[in-house]
């Protein structure tokens, strides 16, 4: 079956951290993402912890097991991280045992999946982690996609944008929301490169505040009930 979205990582894995990340666009969003993880999972050892769509090891420090739909990506992962367990797998059908992880986070996933597929991802990964365990995942905000009028086609990146509330609902009543913020909260990769860095503080003032909902990406933690 064609999967442009694996296709699109299996090509780019060589060069993904430099295009993705070697920027100021994605080194403003990797500070976001990295630091929302450091809050939430600092409590628990990597060996305790899932890496779902782990991608090239961007934020394997985390976990010390990663599992990719993409082998290419993968193989990029094993360059950085030779002691980490990297599996190839499905998210929608983990291949782990009940209870194994006290901890998993996701980021950049969901925002290619229908509504059907990421409830199914959320419900494996409930299956697999332990009673009272914490989930960080991100999403698009479709508060902001709103007031933006900005789009992507479907089956693409961010096609499936959620408010809090209904990714809530989505997710159902077995997950309690511990915290939340925002990410990406100005237009940066509109805006020039030499404002990106300056903007950096009064972005995450913005993601944590009251105005949250109106950021590009939402992060969440979630925990196991």
């Amino acid at each position: 079956m064609e999967n442009p979205v694996y296709d699109y990582y299996q090509q780019l894995s060589g060069a993904y951290d430099q295009d993705r990340f070697g920027n100021s666009y994605g080194q403003y969003l990797h500070r976001q993402e990295h630091r929302f993880l450091s809050r939430t999972l600092s409590q628990y050892p990597a060996a305790q912890v899932l890496d779902l769509a782990c991608g090239t090891g961007r934020l394997l420090e985390f976990a010390d097991t990663g599992l990719d739909a993409s082998p290419n990506m993968l193989e990029q992962a094993r360059l950085k991280w030779p002691g980490k367990t990297l599996v190839t797998g499905d998210a929608q059908a983990l291949p782990f045992a009940a209870d194994s992880f006290a901890a998993a986070y996701s980021f950049h996933l969901l925002m290619h999946l229908s509504a059907e597929q990421s409830a199914q991802v959320l419900t494996e990964l409930h299956r697999v982690l332990r009673p009272g365990g914490l989930l960080v995942c991100d999403f698009p905000s479709a508060t902001r996609r709103r007031l933006s009028g900005g789009h992507h086609r479907k089956g693409w990146h961010g096609s499936n944008a959620f408010t809090l509330s209904g990714f809530l609902d989505l997710a159902g009543p077995s997950w309690r929301l511990v915290q939340y913020q925002g990410a990406l909260f100005f237009p940066i990769h509109r805006l020039p490169e030499s404002w990106r860095r300056p903007l950096g503080s009064l972005d995450d003032w913005f993601c944590r505040s009251w105005a949250k909902p109106y950021a590009s990406y939402l992060l969440v933690c979630l925990q196991k009930i």
